[in-house]
Formats: C-alpha cells, structure tokens, sequence
C-alpha cells in the first residue's frame, strides 16, 4: 500500500506526486494527526484550520 504523503501547501493527504487539491508538487511524508471533513461549510475545524473543500488533512506537517 503507497504511504500518504500530506501537501505542505495546502496540507491535503494524498498517494499520488501531486497533490489534488492545490496543484502542489510540495510533498512530504512528515506529518501528523488526520482530519477528515465533510461538509467544509458547516465545520468550526475546517474553518480555523482554513479548510474550504472536504477530503483528508493533515493536522501538523513538518
């Protein structure tokens, strides 16, 4: 299985090179904690992690 790599842009987790999300090709296999948001609009954590589409995010990128 392709380890995730989160986009240190926009902090999106993905298994592809680039990510799907912002376009970035910034990747790094350094992150913790996972969030996974459904409905961006109605979240208080995507709101304050600045989060305006649904998919998987990293908490912390290093």
């Amino acid at each position: 299985m392709p380890r995730e790599m989160a986009c240190r842009a926009c902090r999106t987790l993905t298994t592809e090179r680039t990510c799907p999300n912002c376009g970035s090709t910034d990747l790094t296999d350094s992150w913790s904690g996972l969030v996974i948001v459904l409905n961006p609009s109605a979240s208080e954590v995507a709101r304050l992690m600045g989060v305006t589409k649904a998919g998987r995010y990293a908490i912390e990128v290093h």
